[in-house]
């Protein structure tokens, strides 16, 4: 609550200060405003000279991180421009292969009191708890307040609920690094080649949904002679719902609002949503059904990416997957059936015109940090406005990042498609991947935005806008849907590090919820018993757990 005020104030302030120098700049000074370019100045040390520095940091360096020009992750384009142009040079302390391994080393590092880097992200809510209880990382209060640049500052104060990851009563802890923020939102997937050939239309509500699945389950859509296909995948291994292969929205077809898995607000208060009442009404019908073989009687020991098998392997006619899907991993259909066809629709509505659907964090959960004997804090806010620059489309990185890597000038356009440039690359390097971040930090919801508009028919003229419009015309439609559902978002409202009896608790309670959800679905267990889950949840810690997570929500309100 203090930190919110504390950002509230600082965006009065800069207000006030921005009309007296519009004052004195006249409309020079309103044009950069309006095109965001408002970073801080560089930072000056002794003699108005950057001083050079060496700034730590520790990453996976996976199989999508890829370099030319026999660079690497300590010598490369990206490293070089941080040297020569911010004195900041970048040491890894350390790598790794895969996130799960470097989650695992920090782990190891925190526990046997090892030196932690200057700079690092961490992906995982339970450690982020941890390195603040140790004392270890910084509280970045007051840095933030002082070295962070007003556009930075506008964009935190615009999504601040992504603060609360980070903020105890005694300060914040580190900063969210955004991703698109509805970038793992489900969108509907659908065998057009089947509609046809069955002459269906797409599904808009819960009841046409269920009419396409027994149609795709008795109809022979793919005219083998054989009954041997279902109506829908999904993943039941992990929760109802999911990133990949999901089935919340058949729960927010009922509910409207909540979903299994994310707590929500109700009536003022966070409830989880596998235990509301508006959950059964969902259970009931998903149990019809499978009992009717709509659905793959494997989904309990499926993850969300193996779901997605039946539906590459020209199984399942439906699943529910991001909007990006169709280029990964659904492509994968088109290796065993050539002429097969597939289309993207919204997801049905509830015939009350109801819906909800999974929605991950604006960060999905990627936050940065700082050992807190970090002494250049100050270097960190400059280099952190700057590679913003990519998005705001500004300063050095106006078209991309650096020329000859993420994109070439042609004619004075930039062109993004490495296939395209005029020494073609089969697999173009990833210069946003050598960043501190992993990635480059978006604007939340910016890039479903630009696909809808591009789908409805605008020019791109923005450097985001071009490189959206490389990108195949079903991949646009799906941005272009995802945005339109954003009404239908349920993300996760609670925030904060994992609670006292989640720790104690927690995984036994989530386990008895998703293996009842499962039983009551595919076997012959009796919906009613979802009113016994409840009860139990509640008396074998739940109760507990909805007062911790409530205490942690009435703090950052």
């Amino acid at each position: 609550m203090k930190y919110k005020k504390g950002i509230i104030r600082s965006s009065i302030i800069i207000l006030i200060l921005s009309l007296f120098v519009g004052c004195g700049n006249g409309s020079g000074n309103n044009n950069q405003a309006t095109n965001g370019a408002t970073g801080n100045p560089p930072v000056a040390d002794k003699g108005g000279e950057k001083l050079p520095i060496t700034l730590t940091t520790a990453r996976p360096i996976g199989s999508d991180v890829i370099f030319i020009n026999g660079e690497d992750i300590t010598n490369n384009v990206h490293n070089k421009w941080a040297k020569d142009t911010l004195g900041i040079e970048i040491k890894d302390l350390w790598t790794t292969a895969d996130n799960t391994a470097y989650h695992t080393k920090l782990r190891l590092a925190l526990s046997t009191n090892e030196e932690l880097p200057d700079v690092f992200v961490v992906q995982d809510r339970s450690l982020v708890a941890d390195l603040i209880a140790s004392g270890k990382v910084m509280d970045i209060s007051e840095a933030y307040e002082q070295y962070a640049s007003e556009r930075l500052k506008g964009l935190y104060g615009e999504f601040s609920e992504a603060l609360n990851q980070l903020k105890t009563e005694n300060g914040l802890y580190g900063l969210p690094i955004f991703t698109s923020g509805d970038g793992t939102n489900p969108v509907l997937w659908i065998r057009q080649d089947w509609l046809d050939t069955l002459k269906l239309e797409a599904p808009k509500t819960i009841e046409d949904f269920e009419k396409v699945m027994d149609a795709f389950t008795n109809g022979d859509p793919d005219g083998n002679g054989k009954k041997d296909t279902i109506g829908f995948a999904f993943s039941a291994r992990e929760n109802f719902s999911n990133w990949m292969s999901d089935a919340s929205f058949i729960f927010g077809a009922y509910s409207g609002k909540a979903i299994p898995g994310s707590w929500t607000e109700i009536d003022g208060k966070l409830k989880l949503g596998s235990v509301l009442p508006e959950m059964k009404p969902g259970l009931a019908k998903m149990k019809d059904w499978a009992a009717k073989g709509y659905l793959d009687a494997e989904s309990p020991i499926l993850d969300p990416i193996k779901a997605t098998e039946s539906f590459i392997q020209g199984r399942a006619g439906m699943i529910a997957a991001p909007s990006w899907s169709e280029g990964w991993p659904l492509n994968g259909l088109y290796s065993t059936n050539k002429d097969a066809k597939i289309d993207v629709y919204p997801l049905p509505v509830g015939s009350d015109g109801k819906s909800a659907r999974f929605m991950n964090t604006l960060n999905e959960n990627k936050v940065v940090v700082f050992n807190k004997n970090f002494k250049n804090i100050d270097r960190f806010f400059e280099y952190f406005d700057k590679i913003y620059d990519v998005v705001y489309e500004t300063g050095d990185f106006k078209y991309g990042y650096f020329e000859g890597y993420d994109y070439v000038l042609v004619n004075g356009e930039p062109v993004y498609d490495s296939k395209k440039f005029p020494t073609p690359l089969e697999k173009g390097p990833t210069p946003s991947k050598y960043s501190l971040f992993w990635n480059t930090p978006e604007i939340p919801l910016k890039g479903s935005a630009i696909a809808n508009r591009l789908y409805n028919g605008a020019t791109p003229t923005t450097v985001g806008e071009k490189k959206a419009a490389t990108q195949n015309e079903v991949t646009i439609k799906a941005g272009s849907i995802n945005f339109d559902l954003k009404a239908s978002n349920s993300p996760n409202q609670f925030l904060g590090a994992p609670t006292q009896t989640m720790r104690s608790k927690g995984e036994s309670l989530d386990k008895m919820i998703l293996e009842t959800y499962a039983r009551i679905v595919f076997t012959d267990k009796s919906i009613d018993d979802f009113d016994t889950l409840v009860k139990d949840w509640y008396d074998k810690g739940g109760q507990q757990i909805e007062d911790e997570v409530n205490t942690w929500y009435q703090s950052v309100k």
